[in-house]
């Protein structure tokens, strides 16, 4: 790992989320949601957060199964 990599950890509930239409958000949606919000040079903290609130936003009656995720980055100390 070089300084700025970040490491994503999952849960399957996460992926098994359904969408708002009752669509699974499915690995690739929550990927490019990930890709995007790094690419677009958010903090780690803010992709996080805002991942949760969209996955929680989605839900009618709350998620079906646990949903974890854990996202790391690397930080070099100065």
């Amino acid at each position: 790992m070089r300084p700025g990599d970040r490491v994503l950890l999952y849960t399957d509930g996460v992926a098994e989320a359904r969408t708002a239409y009752g669509q699974l958000v499915g690995l690739e949606r929550f990927a490019d949601y990930v890709i995007r919000a790094s690419a677009g040079g958010e903090l780690a903290p803010e992709t996080l957060r805002r991942l949760i609130h969209s996955l929680l936003d989605s839900q009618d009656s709350g998620l079906r199964d646990d949903a974890t995720i854990l996202l790391s980055e690397w930080q070099p100390v100065r």
